[in-house]
C-alpha cells in the first residue's frame, strides 16, 4: 500500500506538469511575439538603433523598459521550467523532484532578479 506522501506526490505530478507543460507553451508564444518585437527594433528599424546613444534613449523609456522586464520573465521562466524539465527526465532529476524542483526555483528567482536589477539601472 501507498504511503499518503507518495499519494500526495503523485497527486502534485498530475497537476504541476500538465500546468507547467502549458505554461511553457505560452511563454513560447508570448517569447516568439516579443523577440520578434525586440528584433525589429535593433535591427530593422534603424541601423542606428544599436548605438550606445539609441540604446541609452530607448532604455530611458519607461514602456520599452516594461516590454524588456516582460522579455525577462518569460525568458527567464522558460528557460529554467525547460532546464528543470530535461533534469527530471533524468534519474537523478526523477528520484530528487523536490529537489529539483526548488532550486530550478531559486536560480529563477536569482536570475531573474539580477537581471531586473541591471534592466533598472541602465
Amino acid at each position: 500500500m501507498k504511503k499518503a506522501e507518495e499519494i500526495e506526490d503523485i497527486s502534485a505530478r498530475r497537476v504541476l506538469e500538465p500546468l507547467t507543460w502549458l505554461l511553457q507553451l505560452v511563454s513560447g508564444l508570448i517569447l516568439a511575439v516579443l523577440i520578434t518585437i525586440h528584433f525589429y527594433i535593433t535591427h530593422l528599424a534603424s541601423h542606428e538603433a544599436i548605438s550606445y546613444a539609441a540604446v541609452v534613449e530607448r532604455m530611458s523609456s519607461g514602456s520599452y523598459k516594461l516590454m524588456y522586464a516582460v522579455l525577462l520573465l518569460f525568458v527567464t521562466f522558460h528557460a529554467f521550467n525547460g532546464l528543470r524539465a530535461i533534469v527530471l527526465d533524468t534519474n537523478f532529476g526523477a528520484n530528487n523532484r523536490t529537489a529539483t524542483n526548488a532550486v530550478a526555483m531559486l536560480l529563477f528567482i536569482v536570475v531573474l532578479l539580477c537581471g531586473a536589477y541591471l534592466l533598472y539601472t541602465i
